[in-house]
């Protein structure tokens, strides 16, 4: 990629000036209908389904193939008692998708997830499972549970695919799922712009992965918009 994002992939520095600013302008973005990364991203190609968008075993037959995830861990910060009923459907993500995130999901789709076959046997190999209703309807993960889970495939350190994995649990309320929908899709926006997931140390001395740290600013900055 060349411009200003193949200069940020390579350059540490860049990397904080830019994201700072990436957040609330994807803040405003998200409710404009505009783009997280304006034109930068605009060669990229859009899935043709949202729904249905698998990559193949026979792919991954070549080197430089490699998978990844990311997870929105629950926590009191992220998590919104009440609000809007929300059914869990295809409708109810299309709908959310369009209000706040249009164009944003690129080369990505969405998977529901109310049992455990429904998640990828890579995700499954790496520990996560369905908890059911003991759990809240959430994904597991060893002691940990999480709103959503996006799985991605690169080539290269090139996006090939993803997908956003939301839990039956995620449809607690409207506004639950739109702050999930909205955390895993800057995680993919992150992958999009081929911006390195280092480690990055915090004001208060604590090492975290840059596109957690920037994702979960953004997060923050979302639900105070949001009230």
């Amino acid at each position: 990629m060349s411009g200003a994002l193949g200069n940020i992939a390579s350059n540490g520095g860049a990397i904080k000036n830019f994201l700072p600013g990436m957040v609330s302008g994807g803040l405003n973005s998200a409710f404009s209908g505009g783009n997280f990364l304006g034109g930068a991203i605009g060669s990229l190609s859009y899935t043709g389904n949202l729904f249905d968008n698998r990559i193949t075993s026979t792919n991954l037959d070549f080197a430089g193939y490699r998978y990844s995830i990311s997870e929105m861990l629950v926590s009191d910060d992220n998590t919104l008692i009440g609000g809007t009923e929300a059914e869990f459907s295809r409708d109810t993500v299309l709908k959310v998708e369009k209000a706040h995130y249009k164009n944003q999901f690129i080369r990505g789709s969405w998977q529901f997830v109310d049992e455990s076959s429904d998640l990828s046997p890579y995700i499954r190999s790496q520990g996560y499972s369905f908890g059911g209703s003991r759990n809240r309807d959430l994904l597991v993960h060893g002691e940990k549970k999480a709103w959503g889970v996006t799985e991605v495939l690169t080539h290269n350190n090139i996006l090939v695919w993803q997908r956003i994995y939301l839990p039956k649990g995620a449809f607690i309320s409207l506004e639950q799922l739109d702050l999930t929908m909205g955390h895993e899709i800057f995680h993919s926006i992150l992958n999009n712009a081929r911006i390195p997931d280092v480690e990055k140390i915090t004001g208060t001395n604590q090492r975290v992965r840059l596109h957690e740290y920037y994702t979960s600013r953004w997060e923050q900055e979302y639900i105070m918009f949001r009230k």
